[in-house]
Order: C-alpha cells, then sequence, then structure tokens
C-alpha cells in the first residue's frame, strides 16, 4: 500500500481499478519542406478534422453536460484562432519547415511565457492552447487522437499524465470512479467536467504514472487530495465507512441548495458565486444561488488583442444583470497587474508586481481604459440588480478618487440620456492589512465590503501561497486573520453596510459557524460549494455559537483553533 499526494479538484471519494493512459504529448520533428502551401493544406486539413471531432462529440453524445459542451466550443474558438496560429504560418514560409514542428515550437514558446504566472487560472488556460496544438499536431502526424477507455471492469479509476476535455467526455461513465492526472490545477478544463459529471478528481499528482499500474486497486480522497495505490483491509474498511457517510450528506445538499441559507435564529445569508470566465457565465445555475458575489472581469481583457470596447463589455454585464431576474450581480473592475499581465496594456516589469502598479491603481491612472468600464457597467444597471466593486483599496482617499470616476461616467451617459441605476451600490475588496486597519473609515463612504480572503491571507501573513517553501504559513485559520476579518465586520455593522467574504474561507466547513456567528452578510463561493454552504449556514445558530466563537477569537495558537472550530462543527451535527 502507497499513498501518493496532489491537489484536490472535484470533491467526493472513489474507489476502483487503475487504467493508465500512457499516452504522452506527440514531439514531432524538424523536417524541411519544399512546398509551404501544400504545408499549409495541410494545417487546414488537420484543423477541418479536429473541429468536426469536436462538433460531432458536442452534438451526438448524450451524456455530455452543458459544461462540457461550453468547454468544447472553447476549444473550437483556440483552434480557429488565427491570430495564434499565425506566426507558425508565416515561419512555415520563411524557414521551409514542417507545420506540425513549428505549431509545437510556438506551443513551447507561450507555454514558457505562462508558466511564469502566478495565477493557477492563467496557467490552466495555458493548459487548454497545450491541448488543442496536440490534437492538431496528433491530426498532422496520423496517431489515434484520444485515450479511449476500453474495459469490462465496472468500477475504474484513470489514470493519466493529463485528460483533454474530448477524451474525457468520450469516457463511459457508468464506469469511471474518479481521475488523477499529474498536471492540472483546481480550476482546470479536467476538474470542471469532472465536477460536472459529479466525478471525484485528483490532480498534479507527481509521479502517478510512475506509481500506478493497470488493474492497480485506487482509492481517491478527493478532500485531501490523497491516492492509495493497493490499500490494506483496514484502509478499505475505514474508507468505506467515511465515504459511505459523505454520499448522506450530499443527498441533504442536493436536495436543499435551492432553499434560502438562513440561520436558526433569523439571520438570512446570501449564497453567492464567482464567476470569472465565459464557461463558467454559460453553466451557472441561477436558481441555486442567490447572485454573483464576484464577477472577475478580467477574461474580458484577456481574451482580446486589445483593449475591450464598451459595447463589447456593456454585452456581458447586461446578460448577467438581464438573466439574474433581481439577483445581486457584484462586478469587479479591472483587477489586472501583479501575476495578470497582458501584453497591449505595456505593464512595466517589476522587483515585486504583487505591491506594485495593479488593480485599481492601473484604473486610477489609465482613467480612459476605466471610464470605458465604468460606463458598461452602469449601463448595464439598468437591466438588473447590478453592484460595482473596487479591487486593492488601501487608503480613503483612493476610495474617493474611484468613486469621482463614477459619477464623472454617470455624468457622461445623463449627458447622452442612456439609462442607467442612478444608486447603482458602490462597494470595495477588503485585501490588504491597510484596508483593514480603515476599515472603520472606509465603510462610512462604501456600500458594503467584500473580504477578498485569498489575497488577504497571502499579505497578512507575508507568504507566497504559490510558493511551496512558505506554503504551511498560508494558513486560513492563523488568529491575525481571524481578528481582521472580526474588525470588518464590526466597522461594517457600525456602517450599517453589508458585508461578505469571497475566496476559498468563504467555503472552509470549520468557518461557517464562525462567519454565521459573526453577522456575514453573503458568502461568494464555486458554483459546486452552494448548497453545502448552505446546508451549514441553516445549521448555525448564532445564539448558541456566539460565546463559544468568542473564546475562538481570543486563542492564539491555529491548532487550537482548528480542534475548536471542528468540534463546533461536530457538537451541531456538521
Amino acid at each position: 500500500m502507497i499513498n501518493i499526494n496532489g491537489i484536490a479538484g472535484s470533491p467526493g471519494y472513489g474507489q476502483g481499478t487503475a487504467a493508465v493512459n500512457r499516452q504522452t504529448a506527440p514531439i514531432p520533428d524538424k523536417q524541411s519542406i519544399t512546398d509551404p502551401a501544400a504545408e499549409e493544406q495541410r494545417f487546414r486539413n488537420a484543423q477541418n478534422d479536429c473541429e468536426s471531432n469536436m462538433r460531432a462529440l458536442m452534438e451526438t453524445s448524450a451524456e455530455i453536460s452543458e459544461d462540457a459542451s461550453e468547454i468544447l466550443s472553447a476549444y473550437i474558438e483556440i483552434l480557429r484562432d488565427e491570430s495564434f496560429f499565425k506566426k507558425a504560418l508565416k515561419r512555415v514560409e520563411q524557414e521551409l519547415t514542417n507545420i506540425e514542428y513549428l505549431i509545437y515550437d510556438e506551443c513551447q514558446t507561450v507555454m514558457k511565457k505562462f508558466a511564469a504566472f502566478d495565477d493557477p487560472l492563467l496557467k490552466e488556460r495555458a493548459v487548454d492552447i497545450e491541448n488543442v496544438c496536440n490534437q492538431l499536431i496528433r491530426s498532422l502526424l496520423g496517431i489515434q487522437q484520444d485515450f479511449i477507455l476500453e474495459t469490462n471492469t465496472q468500477d475504474i479509476v484513470v489514470v493519466a499524465e493529463d485528460l483533454t476535455p474530448t477524451e474525457t467526455v468520450k469516457m463511459d461513465k457508468s464506469k469511471l470512479r474518479g481521475f488523477v492526472t499529474e498536471k492540472g490545477g483546481p480550476t482546470s478544463h479536467t476538474v470542471i467536467l469532472a465536477k460536472a459529471l459529479g466525478i471525484p478528481a485528483i490532480v498534479g499528482v507527481a509521479g502517478a504514472l510512475d506509481s500506478v499500474s493497470d488493474g492497480d486497486t485506487m482509492l481517491l480522497d478527493a478532500f485531501t487530495g490523497t491516492v492509495t495505490v493497493n490499500p490494506d483491509a483496514d484502509k478499505i474498511k475505514s474508507f468505506n465507512a467515511v465515504s459511505d457517510t459523505y454520499k448522506l450528506k450530499q443527498e441533504q445538499y442536493t436536495k436543499g441548495a435551492a432553499l434560502p441559507a438562513e440561520t436558526p435564529d433569523g439571520h438570512k445569508v446570501d449564497v453567492n458565486v464567482n464567476s470569472g470566465d465565459a464557461d463558467s457565465i454559460a453553466s451557472l445555475n441561477w436558481e441555486n444561488c442567490d447572485g454573483i458575489g464576484l464577477l472577475r472581469t478580467e477574461f474580458l481583457y484577456m481574451d482580446h488583442s486589445d483593449y475591450p470596447d464598451e459595447e463589447t463589455q456593456y454585452a456581458v454585464y447586461s446578460a448577467l444583470a438581464a438573466n439574474g431576474g433581481g439577483k445581486e450581480v457584484i462586478i469587479r473592475t479591472l483587477d489586472i497587474g501583479g501575476d495578470k499581465q497582458i501584453a497591449y496594456m505595456d505593464l512595466p516589469k517589476e522587483e515585486n508586481p504583487f505591491l506594485g502598479y495593479r488593480a485599481i491603481r492601473i484604473c486610477l491612472d489609465r482613467k480612459a481604459v476605466f471610464h470605458t468600464q465604468l460606463r458598461a457597467i452602469l449601463r448595464a444597471s439598468a437591466h438588473g440588480n447590478v453592484k460595482i466593486m473596487f479591487p486593492m483599496i488601501v487608503s480613503l482617499e483612493e476610495l474617493r478618487e474611484a468613486k469621482l470616476c463614477v459619477e464623472e461616467a454617470k455624468q457622461s451617459l445623463r449627458s447622452g440620456n442612456v439609462p442607467f441605476n442612478e444608486n447603482i451600490p458602490v462597494g470595495i475588496m477588503i485585501e490588504t492589512p491597510a484596508a483593514v486597519l480603515v476599515s472603520d473609515c472606509l465603510a462610512k463612504e462604501s456600500d458594503f465590503f467584500s473580504i477578498g480572503s485569498n489575497d488577504l491571507i497571502q499579505y497578512m501573513t507575508a507568504t507566497d501561497r504559490m510558493n511551496e517553501r512558505v506554503q504551511h504559513l498560508y494558513d486560513s485559520c492563523n488568529p491575525a486573520i481571524l481578528r481582521a476579518i472580526n474588525l470588518v465586520a464590526k466597522n461594517a455593522q457600525a456602517a450599517s453596510i453589508p458585508w461578505g467574504i469571497c475566496g476559498e474561507v468563504a467555503s472552509e466547513d470549520r468557518l461557517i459557524p464562525l462567519w454565521a456567528s459573526l453577522g456575514v452578510s453573503e458568502l461568494s463561493v464555486a458554483p459546486s460549494m452552494v448548497g453545502r454552504v448552505k446546508f451549514l449556514v441553516r445549521r448555525s445558530d448564532r445564539t448558541k455559537l456566539l460565546p463559544e466563537m468568542g473564546r475562538v477569537l481570543d486563542m492564539c495558537e491555529i491548532d487550537r483553533i482548528k480542534q475548536a472550530l471542528d468540534a463546533a462543527l461536530t457538537r451541531l451535527d456538521l
């Protein structure tokens, strides 16, 4: 019996027999060619074949979810992105080299650029580009496109370096019990599809292919990211007990997902979702969530070769507002910089970009860009319950300057008789120690707070959450974090404004009773966590929890805090 560890992706417990996909990415040889036109035609044929396969899969497979269809559509967009393949085609003429090698070479260049980013979303976008390039290369080389699950065994755990969306949706879902991949992150398309299909997935498992053979017995704990290979009888027994309990809980979460989240003592908590790409927007379930607590608008800028114009942004924002049917849509203004770089913005190279020219600082410096986005958001407010949220505010002066920009955008719309909500709420993210400490001042001039917990933990503990050497210090139960959030909550309540939390801690089981006891107004979570979070809120009686949670806030040791919070969960039968 051995244990190997990775990143928890799609939650759940999986048990089955290993089916190992040892198919690796194709590496074409570099060859000379004499006819560039014929080489381009080979590329076009491969491009058409790949698209036909993807479209046929979208149309004919009854088991493909809406999520899968949207992901395949995104892959077709990459496949048809002329700007991406233009350089490779130009090099065919200049270097008289075969197209499959040049696609591979250009893809490697792009992958190296993306590898420099810390943002996991950007890294996973690079994986999508690589997957499309690999499919094209396989087509050009005449290699079988995808790994096909061919087995008579009923319970299968697929182990692979990575899985493309087309490989994933082709598999017989009735046999699948889990995915284990060496590549990928928690928001990769493999994980998105696994969640849509209800299949546990653990990604980023280093050495998985060397540790697992076809036919091995596999246990997956996709909460801790632990993979057990060939477990003994005692391990299987304990695993089954935990897995059975989890299945019963899941049934409760599913049944209650569309119900309101209200504590037994009558405190209502909005459970919203985070969204930040076309796929998550398209698959949004408005019936279960109370709205969008964080719309990351960066995807609109990253998906274009130049600044997206007002009409492009307005189309996205207004559609969301209208589809929400009165539910809130909190749109965060552009939060670029740090680990998110866009070539056309020509941002300066900095020693420490996380402490540099980013987010609201860029917007206040490039006000024409900011003005365009604010006009689009304001116009969308005529179609629904839209709110504006500024990221990375660290002073009252910054907040006032940003609000002045909103007023200027309003005036420009008034002068053109363009409709918008004159009383649109304007709030801020609390994600720096500075914002925490002056939250009493900021609350007086904000309509709401949203605590950006991921960055707040990073800045409060001076810890790069992507740095393995210091990752153990990035802990949501550090008393400094809990006390900071408590202070923000008190200042928001003193000013009679709602306050919420976005980021991972908004859906962390042991912390939800604490947030409820502090009077949180809104929790913004991943769509898959809505039912679970609502269930936990409904079981958190604030009148009973308040004294105990007060003692937790007085504690100084992280382990002791976790023990107390876990004990509270147990007593509440959570």
